[in-house]
């Protein structure tokens, strides 16, 4: 009986681990989106004139669409690698190739399953797809939130 209260304390320290290492992982994930989105926010309300030249519409759209897509993309490859790196330092995966391909597979929520985290860590397996969608959701409001702005003043409207 004590061996049995003593392997489900173990369990118990080991899956809270998981979930207080994923939660810090995940929110200074959000919090790197959540600044790139504020200086993403910051350059584009500094082109306002610009972006009210009529005869530059077509272009501006492109050069926001670029400069959000750019941010996006910074944003994944940041919280990929920053995955990568926590399942290299805990051992989970042996090679840096094998941690950012999972971290990228689970982060995008794709979930091949062609390489997966041994049973006694997949909890943090769960929490890199969690971040990832949270992610998804924080790049969705960041590319509505720019465009609508974009569109409004573009139309001279305020925001």
């Amino acid at each position: 009986m004590a061996a049995l209260l003593h392997k489900l304390e173990k369990e118990k320290h080991l899956v809270l681990g998981q979930l207080l290492l994923g939660s810090v992982i995940s929110v200074v994930s959000i919090m790197i989106g959540a600044i790139m989105w504020g200086i993403l926010n910051e350059v584009v309300g500094r082109m306002d004139l610009w972006l009210r030249r009529p005869k530059y519409r077509f272009i501006t759209f492109v050069v926001v669409l670029l400069m959000v897509l750019f941010c996006i993309m910074t944003v994944t490859s940041i919280g990929v690698w920053l995955w990568a790196l926590v399942f290299v330092q805990m051992s989970v995966f042996t090679t840096w190739e094998e941690a950012v391909y999972y971290s990228l597979v689970a982060y995008t929520t794709l979930g091949i399953g062609d390489v997966v985290v041994p049973q006694n860590q997949r909890l943090l397996g769960g929490m890199t797809g969690a971040n990832g969608f949270f992610m998804f959701g924080l790049m969705t409001a960041m590319l509505t939130d720019i465009f609508r702005h974009v569109g409004r003043v573009q139309h001279g409207m305020r925001d």
